[in-house]
């Protein structure tokens, strides 16, 4: 029996602080005396803070009301855009069919650009604008969905000048803090899986067999589900994080 790893680099900010959370508050159920790894939960806990701090300073300095609003009004296009598209492939016209399933290999490739994260979905909407304003512009005319498109490039570009006015220089250091100190909270955490993985080796798993069976399913929760894609290739459902650790 043993800890299971988890990729930190699959992990958005708010997921990989509260799979945090959750592994704190069960160390502290099951007593860090107890499981033999006080020192390491002591030197945890001040690197789990300081996550803390980062992530409440960028929650306010970039994702404010005025960015998401930008957001959802954005979204709301590219979902209009998606079920305009959808009625297409059932056109009494060949044409429009044709069309429509062409557009629609397109999004498919792109997937749900509404669920990635902001930055990530600005660059998505901009690449895929160029696909709808360049190769595909006469698919775009025939289901009748260019003023779709060009509100929805307005609305990218609307969010974009706003991100770009609220994050400022503080903000950016902010951020680079915070990726610092998810790096050291992971590695403190991984010094504590590896001393009670060597401790079940050592000692056997009789006192640790509750808190490894409990944790590993924190692990599973927060470790991204696999579908496949055309082909047999695996991909994850999540979007990456930049952070790359494996914890």
């Amino acid at each position: 029996m043993k800890i299971g790893k988890i990729n930190s680099n699959n992990m958005r900010n708010d997921s990989h602080f509260q799979f945090h959370t959750e592994f704190k508050d069960l160390v502290a159920k099951s007593g860090a005396e107890a499981l033999k790894i006080g020192q390491q939960f002591q030197s945890y806990i001040p690197l789990y803070d300081r996550v803390d701090i980062a992530l409440k300073k960028i929650n306010k300095s970039v994702l404010t009301e005025q960015i998401q609003e930008a957001d959802k009004a954005r979204d709301e296009i590219w979902e209009g855009i998606i079920n305009m598209n959808a009625a297409a492939l059932k056109h009494f016209s060949p044409e429009t069919r044709e069309a429509a399933k062409r557009l629609k290999i397109v999004f498919d490739t792109y997937g749900n650009i509404a669920r990635k994260p902001l930055n990530e979905q600005t660059s998505a909407t901009y690449n895929i604008l160029q696909e709808l304003e360049g190769k595909y512009t006469g698919d775009v005319a025939v289901v009748g969905i260019q003023q779709w498109v060009a509100e929805l490039k307005a609305r990218n570009n609307a969010f974009g000048d706003l991100v770009k006015e609220r994050f400022d220089e503080s903000a950016l250091k902010t951020d680079i803090v915070l990726r610092d100190a998810r790096r050291e909270l992971d590695g403190v955490y991984r010094t504590i899986v590896e001393r009670i993985n060597a401790l079940v080796i050592v000692e056997g798993a009789a006192a640790y067999e509750a808190f490894i069976r409990t944790l590993n399913v924190i692990v599973k929760k927060y470790t991204p589900k696999k579908r496949k894609k055309d082909g047999g290739v695996e991909e994850e459902i999540e979007e990456n994080e930049e952070v790359e650790n494996e914890i």
